[in-house]
């Protein structure tokens, strides 16, 4: 369990790393094929006082198959000085690799191709966000077919001053997951736990829409029940409220 930790503490502070000297650009890839694999919760660079009051998380699976997400995040600051972090949420690809680097100016880290329409907001403003990739090699998901990941970071930076509130706010779309062939989607919770209580919420709020041609089978998060309260059985919204959640493990939304 060291090691396993100890490899995802090596790959978050790498990413930070990248971030801090590239920025925006991208760096080398070996892909041009991938497939999708999960996206995941907002992390921050290292341990901080901030107390995730709130978290609503809000996954629309529209009719044309794309996934909309919208997570919004209450912080406190119970520390006596100012934080100032790098806020950040990640995509996670499987990538087949073709033998050789490439570095020319083409787009092959497959920027854009799942995820679009990126926005952050920092107490209700608009921020810009920084994007960073790595790669590594590690069998995490049931959907892998190589060891070969691509993990892309967005971040933004944000200061919350002591004993205040601060929010953030994050919103994409995400295609070609291929969700409707491999009959599920993953959006994951794990990696560091840098927040406060390790990463507990006070207060856990996730809605799942369903708009697609498929119905879905069910929902696992740890031992938590999501309901189905939508009144038209033509439709899916399924609900679960809780507190003092434990923001790890993964939400995995199967199909039927």
């Amino acid at each position: 369990m060291f090691l396993a930790n100890n490899k995802k503490l090596k790959r978050f502070f790498q990413a930070i790393a990248i971030m801090a000297v590239f920025f925006t650009i991208n760096i080398a890839a070996f892909s041009e094929k991938s497939e999708f694999l999960a996206i995941g919760n907002l992390k921050i660079v290292r341990q901080e006082p901030l107390v995730i009051k709130r978290e609503d998380l809000n996954i629309t699976i529209e009719k044309n198959k794309a996934i909309k997400v919208e997570s919004i995040y209450t912080f406190e600051n119970i520390g006596n000085y100012d934080v100032k972090s790098t806020f950040m949420f990640w995509l996670d690809t499987n990538i087949e690799r073709n033998g050789k680097e490439d570095f020319s100016n083409k787009n092959t880290n497959n920027r854009g191709k799942f995820l679009k329409n990126v926005k952050f907001l920092t107490d209700y403003k608009k921020a810009q966000n920084l994007r960073a990739v790595i790669k590594f090699d590690e069998n995490i998901y049931e959907n892998q077919v190589s060891d070969d990941i691509q993990r892309e970071w967005f971040a933004i930076s944000k200061s919350i001053p002591s004993m205040k509130e601060g929010k953030v706010a994050v919103y994409y779309d995400l295609v070609n997951t291929k969700f409707s062939r491999n009959k599920d989607f993953v959006y994951s919770f794990e990696l560091v736990d840098n927040f406060f209580n390790k990463n507990k919420a006070e207060i856990l709020y996730v809605n799942v829409y369903n708009k697609s041609d498929l119905k879905i089978d069910k929902i696992n998060f740890k031992d938590y029940e999501f309901k189905n309260v939508s009144k038209d059985h033509s439709k899916e919204h399924y609900e679960l409220l809780e507190g003092g959640v434990n923001l790890d493990g993964k939400i995995a939304i199967k199909f039927k």
